[in-house]
């Protein structure tokens, strides 16, 4: 079990050492912001100076008259290790490092001071934070261990916690909260993560009474696992989690990795992941705010299916565009409802879902009350939001407030003219946005957390041990007849084709087989045949086919490095889907299963759904659903349905058998999976299993190169 981190984020004193007398120092913001805070156990440490700031100067951690919680290291990168053996020596509990100089700078020596931290809090057991961060505090306690200047003494605290890998983002996040109302208990910068990484402070944060959200800025996690354990522990909990993840393009990463040396990983493995515990991914840094601050009206009902109701026509149809493109839902109001509505709005306005509220609301106190509680009564409404700016919200506070009073559906209301009593309005249990699409944003991502339940596990078969390599094998591939047999074990169906090793094999196997036949190429070299023309559909007849065995046997045999070992001949299947389905085995998640529809679908539209393991036929049907041409598996234009429900089960299939691939199995894709006829079932044509070279193989390829 990992050690406590209370002595490191909420320690009862505090030693400085580099202390300065300098408040604009390093060295010397976190002791003058301790002392303003009235925090009275915080010893500085210097031997230059006899008083600092005030205080008793130590000239050395031994000094110090107490054994304190946490040591601030405000020294250079040389001295940081030295100090922390001698702090670790007095019994000092933990640590905050400033200094940079360590595995941020990508050198040599960088990686070395790195790992020689690593390896002391690996060796020690003590909480470390950093190198390289700026700091933490703790808003309730007035504890600050940090030479930001962001957060300081009398900021209000509140019940969400701030935990970045970017010093600068964690100032910038914090200062965004605050503006839109949202004040914090914890706010962490983790650094280079020496010892303690951003996992570690979500589990710590999962138990605190006294935070209920956390907002996350993350540039790469190094334990899939424990995210996931942690996010579990926040969902359990009813906490809110939201992360906003950089490096999701390719320059991103790049930035990322020369940053905190932190690995950005695969996008869409994050993606997956955040997905599976429920977490909400924020698009901006903004997102992180606005959805922490919707949590602070979470007792009150909030999901996707919004009301808008609006005094200008214009203003409803962006919102219904806004929140459309968020993800939210604008239910059609029932015909009693609308009818009720016609009567009290004039003329011909529009009031299935937006509302206009229509010029007569500055004539009629009694019309905005009417009009809320109908809509309130709606069964399909989670939400309404009401778009009224300046003078109109003023106006109107009155009956909002009491309908707030009436109802525990969540009100938001917009004031673009940014007029209105924010307090006021918050007091009466109202949240207040002052733009359209941070406020439709809001309200889809917190409806979806809102809504998000644990997917039940489906009915799930034993899965069948397979004799995956050993690791004397030594090929990077299985050819696609070796993969097939794989797969089989695990109850993938697979399309018919019989090895060929001779042109008189082909043609004695083409003589048992009605037409049109498949004929490819079997080699553990070749990854993707169709684009070296080693895939022949429509062939007819024994000659034929033992023609496009010497065709192809011998343009393979010519090419470099390719091992030829012959060709499979079977039945063409006519019609159909096609899928691909595959496993990467991803370095901080671990297996993740990609769905999408083959060809240009894939390729060049990344229509394409995606999963951590495992993934059940119940789970693989909901990600086929989620693709963009799934209308071609229902049956577009008149075709017949395909048979979702076979190509769920071979999906899942697929599944069980990456989860039990040996470790060399680094990737397994079928592509393509033909989904026949409702019916008919899905079948693998092709099967590619990728793996890792043995270390004794690699270093022997070496050699002979």
């Amino acid at each position: 079990m990992k050690p406590s981190l209370k002595p490191l984020l909420e320690p009862a004193s505090i030693a400085i050492i580099g202390a300065s007398d300098n408040p604009k120092r390093i060295g010397g913001i976190p002791l003058e912001l301790l002392i303003r805070a009235g925090f009275e156990r915080v010893y500085p440490v210097n031997p230059r100076y006899p008083v600092i700031q005030g205080l008793t100067g130590y000239p050395d951690i031994e000094a110090v008259p107490e054994v304190v919680d946490l040591a601030i290291l405000a020294v250079n990168a040389e001295n940081t290790l030295a100090q922390l053996e001698r702090c670790h020596a007095r019994g000092v509990k933990a640590a905050v490092l400033f200094a940079s100089g360590f595995s941020e700078e990508a050198t040599a020596q960088g990686q070395r001071r790195q790992a020689e931290l690593a390896a002391f809090a690996e060796r020690t057991g003590m909480p470390i934070a950093g190198p390289n961060c700026m700091g933490n505090a703790h808003l309730q306690s007035g504890i600050f261990t940090t030479f930001g200047t962001s957060f300081q003494p009398g900021d209000a605290p509140g019940a969400a916690a701030l935990v970045t890998q970017s010093g600068n983002m964690c100032a910038t996040i914090y200062r965004i909260a605050r503006r839109f109302g949202v004040n914090f208990n914890h706010v962490i910068n983790t650094g280079n993560e020496a010892g303690v990484e951003l996992t570690d402070y979500l589990r710590f944060l999962a138990d605190d009474p006294g935070t209920d959200s956390a907002l996350c800025y993350v540039e790469g996690l190094r334990d899939g696992k424990a995210f996931l354990e942690a996010a579990d522990a926040f969902r359990e909990k009813g906490k809110l989690l939201a992360l906003y993840k950089v490096g999701t393009s390719e320059k991103g990463a790049a930035a990322t990795q020369s940053h905190t040396a932190a690995l950005a990983g695969d996008r869409h493995a994050y993606e997956a992941a955040i997905q599976c515990v429920g977490a909400v991914r924020a698009g901006s840094l903004a997102e992180l705010a606005d959805v922490a601050y919707l949590h602070r009206f979470r007792t009150r009902q909030f999901g996707r299916r919004v009301a808008v109701l609006s005094v200008s026509g214009a203003a409803g149809a962006i919102l219904a565009d806004a929140l459309s493109h968020a993800g939210a839902q604008l239910p059609t109001l029932s015909d009693a409802v609308q009818a009720t509505l016609q009567a009290a709005i004039p003329g011909r306005s529009m009031v299935s879902n937006p509302v206009d509220l229509t010029g007569n609301l500055a004539n009629d106190n009694d019309f905005l009350r009417n009009v809320l509680s109908k809509v309130a009564e709606a069964p399909n409404v989670d939400v309404l939001l009401v778009y009224l700016p300046g003078y109109f919200l003023t106006r109107a506070l009155p009956q909002l407030a009491a309908l707030a009073e009436r109802t525990d559906k969540g009100v938001v209301v917009i004031d673009t003219f940014a007029q209105a009593d924010r307090a006021a309005v918050e007091a009466a249990g109202l949240a207040l946005f002052e733009d359209f699409d941070r406020a439709a944003t809001a309200i889809a991502q917190y409806g979806r957390w809102r809504e998000w339940r644990p997917k039940a596990a489906g009915t799930r078969r034993t899965p069948v041990k397979a004799r995956w390599p050993s690791p004397s094998f030594k090929g990077a591939a299985l050819s696609e007849v070796e993969g097939k047999a794989e797969l089989v074990a695990f109850g993938m169906p697979v399309a018919d084709g019989r090895l060929a090793r001779s042109e008189g094999e082909a043609r004695a196997i083409a003589e048992g087989l009605p037409g049109p036949l498949v004929v490819k190429l079997v080699s553990p070299d070749v990854q993707h045949k169709s684009e070296h023309g080693f895939v022949r559909l429509g062939v007819e007849g024994p000659d034929q086919a033992a023609a496009v065995y010497a065709d192809m046997t011998l343009r393979a045999s010519q090419m470099p490095g390719v091992r030829v070992e012959g060709v499979t001949v079977g039945p063409q299947l006519v019609g159909g889907v096609e899928l691909l389905c595959g496993c990467t085995h991803d370095p901080v998640f671990g297996w993740m299963m990609t769905v999408g529809l083959g060809g240009v679908f894939t390729e060049v539209m990344a229509d394409v759904s995606h999963r951590l393991l495992p993934v059940d036929a119940t789970e693989a049907e909901t990600m086929l659903r989620e693709l963009k041409g799934f209308r071609l598996l229902a049956g577009f234009r008149g075709a017949q349905p395909a048979d979702v429900a076979a190509a769920a089960r071979a999906i899942a299939s697929l599944s069980d058998a990456a989860l039990q691939a040996d470790a060399r199995v680094r990737e397994i894709e079928v592509n393509p999976l033909i989904v026949l006829p409702e019916g008919c079932g899905a079948f693998a044509a092709d099967a590619l299993v990728l793996l890792d070279q043995p270390a004794e193989q690699e270093q022997f390829e070496k050699v002979v190169a």
